[in-house]
């Protein structure tokens, strides 16, 4: 009987001691914290090359050419919220477009273009959509009047960069540039450019 007792009264205390120390605490689930997607405002530098065509309505008759086309890309962007970013973009291109006129052979090289644009773009997920319109700048080098000249104009685009990791970027652009009363001839010229892109964002 005594051993029964003995036995009755550890359970007893077994007992009062689970019951006092609680339930057993439920185990804790991990907290995965997504990475944050960097944000596109900020100073940013870069390069492009690519494709160019032109169109060239002078006096003397249609000229068409192409060529590559490649340079440098600078600028800032200011985040609006709601995804929405707004800033200033200045690109210069070298490129190579030949020109001939078949009854002088005389060659002019449209050799350059600057510009200042106004880029307004769009967060989508790691990546952003863009376009913009500004001001150009070209220089047509020749022989004769009516191939040597400078030029204003505009442009217009459209471009997507995708974010490959938190500070550079890559990307693809089409620009548009209208060019009037270059040289003595009071010439038009139109000019298409495709590219790919590589900036870093600081």
């Amino acid at each position: 009987m005594f051993r029964t007792t003995a036995i009755a009264l550890l359970l007893a205390s077994t007992a009062g001691i689970a019951h006092a120390a609680g339930p057993a605490p439920e185990p804790v689930q991990p907290v995965i914290i997504a990475a944050p997607t960097p944000s596109w405002q900020g100073a940013y530098v870069g390069g492009q090359i690519g494709y160019a065509y032109g169109d060239f309505s002078l006096d003397l008759g249609d000229f068409d050419n192409d060529s590559f086309i490649g340079g440098i890309t600078m600028g800032y962007l200011w985040g609006l919220g709601n995804g929405w970013y707004l800033g200033p973009e200045f690109q210069y291109d070298w490129a190579d477009i030949s020109i001939t006129d078949p009854d002088t052979m005389d060659t002019a090289t449209f050799d350059e273009i600057a510009r200042l644009k106004l880029i307004a773009g769009y967060e989508l997920g790691n990546g952003l959509l863009y376009g913009s319109i500004g001001y150009a700048y070209t220089n047509l080098d020749g022989v004769g009047d009516f191939f040597d000249g400078s030029s204003n104009g505009y442009t217009v685009g459209l471009g997507y960069d995708w974010r490959v990791s938190e500070n550079w970027a890559l990307g693809a652009e089409y620009l548009y540039q209208a060019f009037d009363g270059i040289g003595a001839g009071g010439g038009d010229v139109d000019v298409n450019t495709v590219y790919v892109k590589a900036t870093y964002r600081f």
